[in-house]
């Protein structure tokens, strides 16, 4: 029990301990494609968008800045589905609510950097749908 309590409690400040398998490349891109979605919901892509992606990747991932260029440019070619990258994401999300909430943290930093826009609302939204079901059908039910 101590042991759990211990690791539990761990993970607590490590912000780049979100994933299981965080060396697998199907997260990586999933991660990618969702911020991506989020950065180009308003149609504006700009640097401070860019740079709060790369601090994510970076700290998620440890990749080079080569590398997560490499992975923006491929993810901003990708038609991939809002909600097939959400549930991707989910899927490798540790058990672990209070880092669920530091993903959505990072979600809400990305979208809040050049002011909130509805379409950026929307998918912090379905986030929370996939993420958190439990507490959105709450909401819904009021």
């Amino acid at each position: 029990m101590f042991t759990s309590l211990k690791h539990w409690l761990a993970t607590l400040d490590k912000e780049g301990q979100l994933f299981e398998h965080a060396d697998s490349e199907v997260i990586h891109i999933a991660l990618a494609s969702l911020l991506y979605h989020i950065i180009s919901a308003d149609n504006v892509e700009n640097s401070r968008e860019k740079n709060e992606f790369k601090h994510i990747m970076a700290n998620e991932f440890n990749l080079s800045e080569q590398q997560i260029m490499v992975l923006y440019r491929y993810v901003k070619t990708l038609k991939s589905d809002l909600k097939s990258d959400l549930l991707t994401v989910n899927d490798y999300l540790k058990d672990n609510p209070n880092l669920r909430m530091t993903l959505m943290r990072k979600l809400n930093q990305l979208i809040s950097v050049d002011g909130v826009d509805n379409e950026e609302l929307n998918i912090f939204y379905e986030a929370m749908k996939v993420i958190f079901p439990d507490i959105a059908q709450q909401l819904t039910d009021r």
